[in-house]
């Protein structure tokens, strides 16, 4: 192994997963852990055990993207809907490794790896969703990552699209998180099927009408959501990434393709606006927290 690496960690509601990568984005090692998600202590240890297992002498720094509402420039965690973290300090575990650590949201880092290193390459403007227990975004204008006045923009899934809709992690209801993400493939699957969204996924990859059904609803108002954010922010390219959306694919793309066409404002008088999924897949928030710490040390 020749050159500097970085530990890029991603943490969320159910799972931490650590990977060591070199600059050109390739994993050189992997680690991943189920995450108590309302054990604020035991999710911080999480982090600290993957990162320490990846860790080696090549790496210079630290990355991490973290599920909620962080904070620009001190990595303080907020608050996170689904996770029971409220102003939570997401260096000190991770401090005992002696190395640079730059904390930022989940998927601004992802939006930051496939913008470098994934479907983004070479794109000015884009809109990343990420599609996992909720949705996450990410926003990039004039080939450059958005993070607000706060660090905190691009909570895209906790806008409200049904006011008296399924309650939300956030406390809300309707957000759109709680109609379009793989809880709503959950609850849908449960209502529906009596089964669980994995059980839903694996049902429409055979055909089942039923799973189908949900995967077109849930695809649908993903599709409908995207459409809003497009009239919003005009991108070249829109990038569907997190845990769901790669297990589901085109069974959840499609019909979100198809509903985006129905409703994008002006869907004939503009240009195409491709819907296309993230390259770096399920690693996209590690691999991007490690470039962007990479780049940060330079």
């Amino acid at each position: 192994m020749t050159g500097p690496t970085a530990v890029g960690v991603d943490v969320g509601a159910t799972k931490a997963m650590a990977t060591l990568v070199a600059p050109d984005a390739s994993v050189l090692a992997r680690e991943i852990v189920e995450t108590p998600a309302a054990d604020v202590p035991g999710v911080l240890q999480a982090m600290h055990d993957v990162a320490e297992a990846v860790l080696d002498p090549s790496a210079v720094a630290i990355g991490v993207g973290a599920a909620g509402l962080v904070e620009l420039g001190t990595g303080r965690m907020r608050y996170a809907p689904n996770i029971a973290w409220r102003d939570v300090d997401l260096h000190q575990p991770l401090a005992p490794l002696g190395l640079p650590t730059f904390i930022d949201n989940d998927c601004t880092t992802a939006t930051f790896g496939e913008l470098v290193a994934g479907a983004g390459r070479g794109t000015g403007h884009l809109l990343y969703v990420g599609v996992g227990t909720g949705i996450g975004g990410g926003i990039v204008m004039d080939g450059r990552v958005q993070r607000g006045a706060y660090g905190f923009a691009g909570e895209i899934g906790h806008i409200v699209v049904e006011p008296d809709g399924p309650v939300c992690g956030c406390g809300n209801r309707g957000c759109w998180e709680t109609v379009a993400s793989g809880s709503a493939v959950t609850r849908l699957g449960h209502e529906r099927m009596g089964i669980d969204g994995y059980s839903v996924v694996d049902a429409a990859r055979h055909r089942d009408a039923d799973a189908l059904g949900i995967l077109r609803d849930v695809g649908t108002r993903l599709g409908e959501g995207i459409a809003g954010l497009v009239n919003v922010l005009d991108p070249e390219l829109v990038i569907v990434g997190g845990g769901a959306a790669a297990s589901a694919g085109d069974l959840l793309l499609e019909p979100a393709r198809r509903a985006f066409g129905a409703t994008v404002e002006g869907a004939g008088h503009r240009p195409d606006v491709g819907i296309v999924p993230a390259t770096l897949g399920a690693d996209g928030a590690a691999v991007g927290a490690a470039l962007w710490a990479l780049e940060e040390v330079r």
